[in-house]
């Protein structure tokens, strides 16, 4: 089979997903990472690609719904 090489695990829910290459953490498919042809979670995909995510996030003392007109 072309897919034998990833690791499948079952969720509490009954859902399936593959498992990480790397640390064997349980994932979903919509949250797993691919590399090559393995899945991976966020920490070791980062780790194996060197990417990151772009995304900034500021911290805000007064959030805009709070701001007085």
């Amino acid at each position: 089979m072309p897919h034998d090489h990833i690791q499948l695990a079952q969720a509490p829910n009954g859902e399936l997903g593959p498992r990480c290459h790397n640390c064997g953490v349980r994932l979903t498919f919509g949250n797993a990472m691919v590399v090559d042809k393995y899945y991976m979670c966020w920490e070791h995909y980062v780790e194996a690609t060197g990417a990151d995510t772009s995304t900034e996030v500021a911290q805000a003392d007064e959030r805009f719904w709070m701001k007085q007109e």
